[in-house]
């Protein structure tokens, strides 16, 4: 059955994720462009990974605790996504560049407590 603290603590962060994927993929329209071709070209790597931590949150939302790993993939893609912010811009905007900064720190920090939440319940489950 495992950890109830756990479970929540993974499930909310796989729910913070899902959301945030959302909005990344949202905002460069939102907050910059229209919807030509060239306007995507700053984000499209940017877009790519917030589709994928979408997805890894999805799945961490419904089954919390099943895939352990998907923690540690999500605080490494969250990270990736950081680094792809700081990189210099091809023309894209500033507005996006320190939203995606933001929110793949927001990632990082929750599947970061996550992880620590779902280590100190094991600890305790293999000490009592």
């Amino acid at each position: 059955m495992g950890d109830i603290h756990g479970r929540t603590a993974e499930s909310r962060a796989g729910v913070a994720a899902f959301l945030a994927g959302v909005w990344l993929i949202a905002a460069p329209p939102v907050l910059h462009f229209g919807a030509s071709l060239h306007a995507f070209r700053p984000y499209w790597v940017s877009m790519g990974l917030a589709v994928v931590i979408m997805l890894l949150g999805m799945v961490r939302a419904m089954a919390p605790l099943d895939v352990p790993l998907l923690r540690q993939i999500t605080i490494g893609l969250a990270l990736w996504l950081l680094v792809v912010s700081l990189r210099p811009g091809d023309g894209g905007s500033s507005a996006v560049w320190l939203n995606q900064l933001v929110v793949s720190a927001g990632i990082a920090l929750s599947a970061g407590l996550a992880l620590l939440v779902g280590m100190r319940g094991a600890r305790r489950r293999t000490t009592a």
